[in-house]
């Protein structure tokens, strides 16, 4: 077993590196289905460059590999209406253990016209005893299992010929963190979400049929100066030959230890009329007992279509 795990970083990289060019001969046949809207607080506020960050309980969603460097557990709930209409419920939760750890999120949106569930569960570990690289305690690897399962076609009067149907299915997510060595503070992450995945959907007038959800590729780098200043920068590379490279940079200041302001952007590289997405946010921190620490956060997104905010509530102890 000791073995196999010390062959996981090797598999994420034969992936990754396997799966891009192959990704980019064809078309991405974005669905309307679980759609990524970027969840949590912390990781939208600051325009979602948070890759090679993911330092708390968005971890398993954002980059597992963080897992394994967790230094305290933590729990968050995060809940926004995205464009004003579609509600969504996010609950996540990490459990630091010695160099790994493990993670999960709950995430629920939708309502009886398209309802969407996602259960994840995530695991974390440090490469330090591969025999084939030194320094290996810089470098960790992590892989998130989902399970997705939905309804469509439950809202009352839905008409004439109304559509009704349910779906499940699965994606995988693997994730690289590397901690710089010589520049302290300075990390960088690799993600690649649903990396496997498929779901099965059953409808009252198609019968089953499968459909994926495409594939994305998060690279990126993050500087945290001590504890008050933290910079990054993600570049989401281009998978298929109908979507286009996409870049996010992002910082968050932290204020009299109480405060933590954020602010980021995002836009398409090369794009006639490229979408851009600016962020702020800001996290309260207050001490509950012990060591243990709560923040209230808000993000709130400028979209070209419709502004969207989004709160959200951690401990962490």
């Amino acid at each position: 077993m000791l073995h196999r795990m010390k062959l996981l970083p090797l598999l994420v990289l034969t992936m990754i590196v396997w799966i891009t060019p192959v990704r980019g001969q064809e078309l991405s046949g974005i669905p309307g289905a679980y759609v990524d809207v970027g969840l949590g607080v912390r990781p939208l506020g600051m325009g979602g460059a948070y890759v090679a960050v993911a330092q708390d309980e968005a971890a398993t969603r954002w980059n597992p590999a963080a897992l394994a460097t967790q230094q305290r557990r933590s729990a968050g709930f995060t809940w926004t209406k995205q464009m004003n209409l579609i509600p969504y419920n996010y609950l996540s939760g990490t459990f630091p253990l010695y160099r790994k750890g493990i993670g999960y999120y709950i995430e629920a949106s939708g309502d009886d016209a398209l309802r969407e569930n996602t259960v994840a569960v995530g695991y974390g570990s440090t490469a330090e005893e591969m025999p084939f690289l030194r320094g290996g305690n810089r470098l960790s690897v992590g892989m998130t299992a989902k399970l997705r399962w939905a309804s469509f076609g439950n809202n009352p009067n839905g008409g004439v010929g109304q559509v009704t149907g349910d779906a499940v299915g699965y994606g995988i997510d693997l994730g690289l963190l590397y901690r710089v060595p010589f520049v302290r503070g300075l990390t960088a992450g690799v993600m690649l979400r649903d990396a496997l995945n498929s779901i099965t959907w059953d409808s009252s007038t198609s019968g089953q049929y499968k459909e994926g959800v495409p594939t994305t590729l998060s690279t990126g780098i993050a500087y945290q100066d001590g504890r008050r200043v933290l910079v990054t920068l993600d570049i989401m590379p281009a998978l298929y030959k109908d979507v286009y490279t996409r870049f996010a940079v992002g910082g968050e200041y932290r204020l009299l230890k109480v405060i933590s302001l954020r602010a980021g952007v995002s836009q398409d590289i090369g794009a006639t009329e490229p979408r851009r997405d600016v962020t702020a946010g800001i996290g309260v921190h207050v001490p509950i007992f012990g060591t243990a620490m709560l923040e209230a956060g808000a993000a709130y997104l400028f979209d070209e279509l419709v502004n969207t905010p989004r709160v959200g509530l951690a401990i962490r102890w």
